[in-house]
């Protein structure tokens, strides 16, 4: 279900404020890598020191995340990393108001990945796109998979057990276990 304009704008405001507070403290307090280290240890897991990553995240133990930005955007959105996941640098996991994404177990999201659970919703031609609000849909991809380099994961999709994404490709659907998909958008190209 959309987000009116009035909810939109005051989740939007809110962010913003959120947002400068923290890059506030970050900027003149070096306060992220004390916070990374914090939850590096706690997990057991390698975590750059410069890695933007929201305080509602779940870091499951021994993952590595590299400079990434895994945020969920201001709003009661969640994200779930699971036991030994790998985000390179460069990787955007971007969670909207009331969705979740979840990640499996030895998930590799490889350099400049992206999922993202909103879209805008551009319906109505007579209406600005900024008003028309956003629409919001979970992502879920399953344990062992391989997200390519500059993928991009859209909002309602589920990756089964085992699958790999090429690189370039952009996933609209839902894609079963142990395939190979590539494309724009994505196609099972063949079983692994």
């Amino acid at each position: 279900m959309p987000e009116t304009p009035q909810e939109q704008f005051g989740r939007v405001r809110t962010h913003v404020f959120w947002e400068t507070l923290k890059r506030g403290l970050r900027t003149f307090l070096v306060f992220r890598p004390f916070v990374n280290t914090y939850l590096a240890l706690r997990t057991g897991s390698l975590i750059h020191p410069l890695a933007s990553i929201d305080w509602n995240v779940k870091v499951g133990r021994r993952c590595f995340i590299g400079r990434a930005t895994i945020d969920t955007l201001g709003g009661n959105g969640r994200i779930e990393i699971g036991d030994g996941a790998i985000i390179y640098t460069g990787c955007d996991l971007f969670c909207h108001h009331r969705s979740t994404i979840r990640i499996g177990r030895n998930v590799l999201f490889t350099r400049q990945a992206a999922a993202v659970t909103g879209n805008h919703v551009f319906d109505n031609r007579d209406a600005p796109i900024l008003s028309q609000g956003i629409r919001t849909d979970d992502i879920t991809i399953e344990d062992d998979c391989w997200i390519g380099y500059r993928a991009i994961l859209l909002p309602g999709v589920h990756i089964g057990h085992g699958t790999v994404v090429a690189a370039g490709a952009v996933v609209t659907k839902d894609l079963p276990p142990m395939v190979l998909a590539a494309g724009v958008p994505a196609k099972i190209i063949r079983e692994r």
